[in-house]
């Protein structure tokens, strides 16, 4: 097999139907299993009970970057997690080679502010409703 390199800029991101691309630094999607280890009389034994699933997202602040933050990330996320914190968005995380990761998740508000002379930047967490389904096309 050949060896196939992916970087970040063969990922996209899609949100609530919008895309962030341009603005993401970098986008990480991490599932885990929870997994319980019982010792028997027979040995240790595993067993995967549940999955989490979060997307962390660095990109470039973008509060008050559209008219009326209609495609604001910063002022989105605000706006829903203040108003429809409960309420999950639909994502999809995309690789170049094909592979599609996709599901909803919750809104967070995002942090403000900055350093010095360097671009604002702002990182969520934000939490899966489930795992992520998988499709390779």
């Amino acid at each position: 097999m050949a060896t196939t390199v992916i970087t970040g800029r063969n990922v996209s991101i899609t949100i609530d139907s919008k895309v962030y691309d341009p603005q993401v630094l970098s986008a990480t999607l991490t599932t885990t299993l929870d997994r319980q280890a019982y010792e028997t009389i027979d040995g240790r034994v595993y067993n995967a009970v549940d999955s989490d699933a979060t997307i962390t997202i660095e990109m470039l602040a973008d509060w008050g970057a559209s008219s009326g933050g209609a495609d604001s990330f910063c002022e989105i996320m605000w706006g829903k997690a203040d108003t429809a914190p409960n309420t999950a968005l639909a994502y999809t995380f995309v690789a170049a080679t094909g592979a599609s990761f996709g599901g909803n998740l919750y809104p967070s508000f995002p942090a403000a502010g900055g350093t010095g002379k360097d671009a604002q930047r702002v990182t969520f967490t934000l939490q899966c409703t489930a795992k992520p389904t998988l499709t390779i096309s």
